[in-house]
């Protein structure tokens, strides 16, 4: 082979073995929708890649709800804003109380679900917010981070006051 075709072969090859790469997390981790009632109890045990707040809550500073005096289609509205600001950000679920997004790193697109379901109670409208990565042990933290963002922009947002029925 003469190096006239050696650059070219080598870019070709770094290319197919990257669309490999993305093919094959796209393969072992399809979009599975996560409806209403199999919204996540709890994160695995001892996991480093999901967080959770919640009645279980895990990685989220022992938060167990996030509460707000409003109506719920109006939180749930704020809820599809922020997700629809983030980069990477896709719904694939959506529900008058829930929405199911996949949050999908830059490079190799690894998949990470991010769902938040609403409901009314006492008057407010309660949020849980489940993130959880698809593949891999680890997040290095990803998902934690996002979770917590989440709930300081929510926690910080301004939404006409209501109650919750």
């Amino acid at each position: 082979m003469t190096k006239k075709w050696r650059l070219p072969l080598f870019a070709i090859g770094i290319v197919s073995v990257y669309f490999l790469s993305i093919l094959s997390i796209h393969i072992a981790a399809p979009d599975e929708v996560i409806e209403p009632e199999n919204f996540p109890t709890k994160c695995p045990e001892d996991s480093l890649n999901c967080s959770m707040i919640g009645p279980n809550p895990y990685r989220s500073e022992n938060l167990t709800e996030l509460r707000i005096n409003s109506s719920l289609e109006d939180v749930m509205e704020e809820v599809r804003g922020w997700i629809d600001s983030q980069p990477g950000t896709e719904v694939i679920g959506e529900w008058p109380g829930q929405t199911h997004s996949v949050f999908r790193t830059l490079m190799f697109r690894f998949p990470d679900d991010f769902v938040v379901m609403g409901f009314c109670d006492d008057g407010d409208s309660v949020l849980h917010i489940y993130s959880k990565s698809r593949l891999g042990v680890s997040d290095l933290g990803v998902n934690k981070a996002r979770v917590l963002s989440f709930n300081d922009y929510m926690s910080n947002v301004e939404m006409a006051t209501s109650h919750c029925t």
